[in-house]
């Protein structure tokens, strides 16, 4: 029997959002970040008090990169974080 994943949609400011990923987000994890216009999956290979190395998989961008996201966090739109049990949805609302 395939274990489906709890799914939890929540709505938090940018603030709340830089909080989460700096201290639920781990080496492992998958995740999806909408920030402005640009969408960025990827698996994060570590994660720095809130600047996370992403090795993104994507059809057009593949590779390493770095986002401080405390930087970008004005324009946060949605992050997505997939952990062993569950799937977490942060929609960014104004603060």
């Amino acid at each position: 029997m395939i274990a489906l994943k709890k799914k939890e949609n929540i709505s938090a400011t940018c603030d709340e959002i830089c909080h989460y990923i700096k201290d639920e987000v781990k080496s492992g994890d998958e995740v999806r970040l909408s920030i402005g216009r640009v969408y960025i999956p990827g698996t994060v290979i570590n994660n720095n008090e809130g600047v996370i190395q992403i090795e993104i998989d994507s059809e057009i961008i593949k590779g390493l990169t770095t986002i401080d996201i405390n930087k970008l966090k004005k324009d946060l739109i949605e992050v997505e974080h997939e952990c062993a049990d569950s799937i977490c949805i942060l929609e960014a609302k104004d603060d």
